[in-house]
C-alpha cells in the first residue's frame, strides 16, 4: 500500500511541475483492453501459470509544445491468471483456479508527434519505463481439488519494472492507442518468468 501511494504522489507532483514548466498540458483519460503473456513455471506447487486476458483504466499526461513531449501516467490495470496442473493421461481434464491480479502502473515515456497536435488527426509515438505495483488478488476457484494449487499475494514481487513503446492517434479531441510492455523484472518470487502486456486504449484528449 505505501508503494501505491508513492506512485500516486509521484504522479501528482509530475503534474504540478508540468503544470509549472510548461505552457502546454494536455490530460488524457483513458480505457481499454489487455492480453498478458505469462509464462511461468511454478516451482513450489510443480505447476504452471498462464496469464488471460483483462482490463485498463487510467489518464497520461503530454507536457510540451514541440515535436517531443513527456507522457507520464497512472493506471489501474486488472487482468486474470490460471495456474494449471496437468495429468499423465492426456484425456484427463486440466483443472484450474483463477486469480484476478490488480495492479497500478505508472509510466514514464517521451514522446514524438509525427504531426502536429491541433489539427485534425495526429500521429504519435512513445516509449520508457513502466514502475508497477501488485495492489491485489481476486481468486476464483473453480474446481476445489489440490490437485488445482493457487497462489497468493505473498508469491508475487509486488513491486516490478518493464520497458514500454507505443503508438497513438488523434481524432480531434479522441485518441486511441496501442502499447507493448516488456517485462524486466520476474513476475513471481521464487520462479522465473516475466510478464509482458499488450493493451490497447481509447480515450479523450483536453
Amino acid at each position: 500500500m505505501k508503494t501505491s501511494i508513492r506512485l500516486t504522489l509521484l504522479f501528482a507532483a509530475v503534474l504540478f511541475s508540468a503544470h509549472a514548466g510548461f505552457s502546454q498540458v494536455r490530460i488524457s483519460p483513458k480505457v481499454g483492453l489487455n492480453v498478458s503473456a505469462l509464462d511461468a513455471k511454478l516451482q513450489d506447487i510443480n505447476a504452471e501459470a498462464e496469464a488471460r486476458a483483462g482490463w485498463n483504466a487510467g489518464v497520461d499526461l503530454r507536457v510540451g509544445e514541440g515535436a517531443l513531449f513527456l507522457a507520464p501516467g497512472l493506471h489501474y490495470y486488472s487482468f486474470s491468471t490460471r495456474v494449471m496442473q496437468g495429468f499423465d493421461n492426456p484425456e484427463d481434464i486440466d483443472f484450474s483456479r483463477e486469480n484476478t491480479v490488480q495492479s497500478l502502473r505508472a509510466p514514464l515515456n517521451v514522446g514524438l508527434r509525427l504531426t502536429g497536435d491541433n489539427g485534425l488527426l495526429g500521429l504519435y509515438l512513445k516509449g520508457g519505463v513502466t514502475p508497477a505495483y501488485v495492489l491485489g488478488i481476486k481468486t476464483k476457484d473453480e474446481v476445489s481439488i489440490p490437485e488445482a494449487p493457487n497462489f497468493y499475494l505473498e508469491d508475487l514481487n509486488r513491486f516490478t519494472w518493464g520497458g514500454n513503446v507505443g503508438a497513438g492517434i488523434d481524432l480531434l479531441f479522441l485518441t486511441a492507442e496501442i502499447n507493448y510492455e516488456i517485462g524486466l523484472t520476474d513476475f513471481f518470487n521464487n520462479s522465473e518468468g516475466k510478464n509482458n502486456l499488450l493493451s490497447l486504449s481509447v480515450g479523450f484528449k483536453f
